[in-house]
């Protein structure tokens, strides 16, 4: 199997270990072979070079919080389920081109999962990489997906989207910003409830990701050690020392209530929610960082939304290498891909983005996709700029022809 290179660059790992300036990433296979300085690898004439002197290579951006397709009560029409695989495939190809290689849908639920199989397999190609989230709710609560109250019928859910295909699963702990009749303090589920869901996640390697603006309902989150908890814009100094303490990450969303995202809303009851958090949502995030808690990264937005907040991060005090890692390895830890993807290293896939600026002197770089000369998924470059289009293969190619017999009575 023909091996490839990327040689000139600087390596922004993603571990938050310093540059290694005119480094060498050796690829085969869609995995990272090496990383080292360029007089450390060597390299056969038949190794494929991609040049990239002068420019930052570091890992795919990971958006752990994605609404790729409407929640996963969509009615169940074939003309509705194909115009919303159409939508999800578009901007999935958009967020590749912006530099995100991964992202969950985190309300797809089982009708998502073949569109993340049909991506795993080959059968549509030039998307980021998908995790399918299912979605787990109180009846009458923030967010819609598989209703369900009391621990075991929880649990019985759980298990549906697990043999459903889902991988995550997403459920709220609090009320939110959007529906007109709830109000954000409301805890959706009680401790005993959220403790039967991730119990029953965690037997089944699921990590569980827990919309909570604060208050009660983020508490209760926290005791049933869900592996991270969503928004968090209302969160006290109470909230943020739980989540310390339980050692778990914290994935702010503060693209939800940025400026620009607030400037769209529609509805009133919900701007206003939204722009009273917005002081108090950046507090918590500055006052984290200065606790140690594990930063990760979600927008609940759209495509390439994962670059506004990475600047929002560097606002609130982290520096552009934390937000990197927040935005790279950290969040592939929350999802527990870790062996797999987010830092640079032997042994991962290639998930990679070469940059023409340096984003440790000026993260807002990355929000100009002008600045993103090559992303590359499992080895293989899928977008590039002008500059680096010698490296794009423009063929479309797909997984190997299947024949599909069927057994028909004449």
């Amino acid at each position: 199997m023909k091996k490839q290179a990327i040689i000139g660059s600087t390596i922004i790992n993603g571990t938050g270990s310093a540059p290694l300036c005119n480094g060498t990433i050796l690829i085969q296979g869609g995995k990272i072979l090496e990383v080292g300085k360029a007089d450390q690898i060597k390299l056969g004439p038949d190794t494929e070079r991609i040049d990239a002197t002068g420019k930052f290579t570091m890992p795919g951006i990971i958006d752990s919080h994605v609404h790729v397709t409407p929640n996963q009560d969509v009615p169940n029409d074939i003309r509705i389920n194909l115009r919303v695989g159409f939508n999800s495939i578009s901007l999935l190809r958009q967020s590749l081109g912006a530099g995100v290689t991964t992202v969950v849908s985190i309300g797809g639920g089982p009708p998502s999962v073949e569109l993340t199989n049909a991506i795993n397999e080959g059968y549509v190609d030039r998307c980021a990489n998908q995790i399918t989230a299912g979605v787990v709710n109180a009846s009458g609560g923030h967010v819609r997906g598989r209703h369900a109250d009391g621990p075991w019928e929880i649990r019985k859910a759980v298990r549906e989207l697990a043999s459903a295909g889902c991988t995550m699963i997403k459920t709220a702990a609090t009320a939110g910003f959007q529906w007109e009749h709830e109000r954000v303090h409301w805890p959706d589920y009680t401790e005993e409830e959220l403790t039967a869901l991730v119990d029953e996640a965690r037997m089944r390697d699921m990590p569980v990701a827990a919309h909570a603006h604060g208050h009660e309902g983020l508490k209760y989150a926290v005791n049933a050690r869900v592996h991270m908890i969503h928004h968090g814009a209302l969160i006290d100094d109470e909230g943020l020392e739980a989540i310390n303490k339980a050692d778990l990450y914290f994935v702010p969303t503060l693209f939800t209530t940025s400026i620009g995202r607030v400037a769209k809303v529609e509805q009133p009851w919900t701007k206003e929610r939204m722009e009273a958090a917005y002081p108090i949502h950046r507090e918590g995030v500055s006052k984290a960082h200065k606790m140690g808690t594990k930063i990760a990264l979600g927008t609940d937005g759209g495509a390439g939304d994962a670059m506004i907040e990475l600047s929002e991060f560097v606002d609130c005090g982290l520096s552009p290498m934390d937000a990197i890692v927040a935005g790279t390895r950290n969040t592939a830890d929350a999802l527990s891909i870790l062996d797999r993807v987010g830092t640079i290293e032997s042994g991962k896939d290639a998930d990679l983005l070469i940059i023409g600026k340096n984003p440790l002197n000026d993260i807002n770089v990355l929000q100009n996709q002008d600045n993103i000369d090559l992303v590359m998924t499992h080895g293989k470059v899928q977008t590039t700029s002008n500059e680096m289009k010698v490296y794009l293969n423009p063929r479309l190619d797909g997984p190997p022809r299947r024949i599909v017999r069927v057994n028909v009575d004449m």
